[in-house]
């Protein structure tokens, strides 16, 4: 039998921490800058935000819940790839879906180890089994549940198209085009805005016409949060069991949810 990863050995291969780490640092340092820019006069954004149209240093220091507060913690993984050139952004996007993907497998192979095997903790003297365990039994059908979901993440990310100098943004600009979505601003508008963003953080992409920003970023982001969103919705549906209490199937799905909105990050 091959060694198995534990989940340490596999982070310190892939140093995924590294990453994230950086992905809040590049999100705080250009915080302002990034305001700056959604707020600006020629900004599309200030036309769906009449009421509180503030100034910069009014946006800066004001706690007022406002549109600008709710759009620049979505784009927060934009933020850093829009710092990245097409190469890194290529290789931090195959590096995390790497990560994940090895972390799902290995979780799946140590999981079937355990499953695969009906009779473990149930000493066999005879045709007859002893007592039934209960503790092992409860734990059986946990996993059980838990392969399900896992094997389910695995199916998705072996379907995923080859990573790009692209994917990265594509991925973490699903919520906010839906939030644009949801203010019902025009697409008209929306690709104005997504220009700014890139001239103003000197983005890596030639973006070449409006329409390649529809086809080539708006469409597969609003995808991918889709699937997302489906798929999150799904997972009640799989989790349920008569043989576990509300409580315990509550947390399982709840893990099962933050392993996606992780896993899918990138």
């Amino acid at each position: 039998m091959k060694k198995l990863l534990t989940t340490k050995e596999i982070r310190k291969k892939y140093a995924p921490d590294h990453v994230i780490e950086n992905i809040k640092s590049t999100y705080e340092e250009n915080l302002d800058k990034l305001k700056f820019i959604l707020i600006n006069k020629n900004s599309p954004l200030l036309n769906y935000d009449k009421d509180k149209q503030l100034s910069f240093l009014e946006v800066k220091n004001s706690k007022k819940h406002n549109l600008v507060d709710e759009i620049t913690p979505v784009l927060k993984d934009t933020v850093f790839f829009m710092n990245q050139s097409k190469k890194e952004r290529t290789i931090i996007t195959q590096k995390m879906r790497g990560f994940y993907s090895e972390l799902i497998k290995n979780y799946l192979e140590r999981i079937s180890i355990f499953i695969d095997d009906p009779e473990i903790f149930m000493l066999k003297e005879s045709q007859r089994y002893p007592t039934k365990h209960m503790g092992v039994d409860l734990i059986f059908n946990i996993l059980k549940l838990i392969k399900k979901d896992l094997e389910h993440e695995l199916k998705y990310r072996n379907q995923l198209p080859r990573s790009g100098y692209l994917t990265g943004l594509q991925v973490s600009m699903g919520k906010f085009f839906m939030k644009l979505k949801k203010i019902t601003m025009s697409q008209k508008d929306q690709i104005t805005l997504v220009q700014m963003l890139f001239d103003g953080f000197d983005v890596d992409w030639e973006a070449g016409d409006r329409e390649n920003i529809k086809l080539s970023l708006q469409n597969p982001a609003i995808e991918y949060f889709q699937k997302t969103e489906q798929d999150i919705q799904r997972i009640p549906s799989y989790f349920f069991s008569r043989l576990l209490n509300n409580d315990l199937l509550s947390n399982l799905i709840e893990q099962a949810i933050i392993l996606k909105k992780r896993s899918r990050r990138f």
